[in-house]
């Protein structure tokens, strides 16, 4: 038969936002609503909290719930008891969470427990208190005295898009690690270097450079860059710092490049933590490339001879990635 169909918008039947997390040193304060078609006989409402491979850390009952949200039911007049659907809980964090990334979930339950059959409705992730030391070293003590911030990040992609795809080591082809890279090219500028790679990037090309001033990036991360061979290549947002002169113009550099890494990321979903022998970890040098996970296909040590060249002739101390991950971690927590 002859027919002409015609279709309504897609109605959800569950719906929630948590419109509110903040974290202090101790506690979390979270507030929002959750309507759902389904509600009708789940009158109990818990938080749980989950880490980020999905494993419960904590769950709390909600008793300030069924709070007003006029305008919950403007936007979903069919779902039923959407007008009282606000909650609102505070919760005292556990020593287990602090530092940790996680998510918040929302439960509408027949359980009293938090259990039984349910509706969840979760948050973004969340990074809890991440701890961060910039007294420990010189260099950082002197950002940190002098309220050095960093630059905006330009966005100037010279490389062509399509000469990478996604990421092919991992499993969602997104990155998850960040390659700190340096020039090792004493008499280039920042753009000298762009516009070297920008002429011979069918070599080799990374995402971005940072000198004291400026932040470029010059190839999309949510592609590959050829900067540190496979498989860092395959997982890595990479970055060069050009070689800049200068205690001042050293440690503005340092800030540039740790929130650049705590930017990307933040991007990625990803949380700082030093790069370890079996592969794991997100804040990467060359170097740990080459003495992790390269398997001979690279032999650079940087940025350990630039940093350490530096960090003697300015401050009279050393720099290492350990000191770097405290300064990434200051600016991840600053986002």
């Amino acid at each position: 038969k002859d027919f002409s169909d015609q279709y309504s918008q897609n109605y959800p039947t569950n719906a929630g936002n948590f419109d509110n997390i903040h974290v202090t040193a101790s506690q979390v304060n979270l507030s929002g609503w959750h309507a759902s078609t389904q509600a009708g006989n789940k009158p109990y409402e818990w938080l749980i909290v989950l880490d980020n491979n999905g494993q419960e850390l904590y769950r709390q009952e909600i008793t300030d719930k069924g709070l007003g949200r006029n305008d919950v039911q403007n936007v979903y007049p069919y779902i039923e008891g959407a007008n009282k659907s606000g909650f609102q809980v505070t919760m005292n964090i556990p020593t287990k969470m602090q530092g940790h990334l996680v998510r918040f979930v929302h439960r509408l339950t027949d359980d009293k427990d938090g259990n039984g059959n349910f509706i969840d409705l979760s948050s973004n992730p969340v990074l809890v208190n991440l701890e961060y030391n910039l007294n420990a070293n010189g260099i950082n003590r002197y950002i940190l005295n002098n309220h050095i911030n960093h630059a905006t990040i330009t966005v100037n992609h010279v490389i062509p898009s399509d000469t990478t795809d996604v990421y092919s080591e991992t499993e969602d082809g997104k990155p998850n690690m960040v390659v700190v890279h340096e020039t090792a090219n004493p008499n280039d500028s920042i753009w000298g270097e762009i516009n070297y790679e920008k002429a011979h990037y069918n070599n080799a090309f990374v995402h971005a450079f940072v000198d004291g001033d400026q932040i470029i990036e010059i190839s999309p991360t949510d592609h590959e860059a050829w900067g540190a061979a496979y498989p860092a290549n395959g997982r890595a947002v990479q970055f060069e710092q050009v070689e800049v002169y200068g205690a001042n113009n050293f440690a503005r550099e340092l800030v540039n490049a740790a929130y650049y890494t705590a930017y990307k990321m933040n991007e990625y979903g990803m949380v700082p933590s030093l790069a370890q022998v079996n592969g794991t970890g997100t804040l990467w040098s060359h170097h740990n490339v080459t003495q992790y996970i390269a398997n001979g296909k690279t032999d650079h040590t940087d940025p350990d001879g630039y940093w350490a060249n530096r960090a003697s002739r300015y401050f009279g101390t050393s720099y290492t990635m350990k000191d770097f991950f405290e300064l990434v971690k200051y600016e991840y927590s600053h986002l």
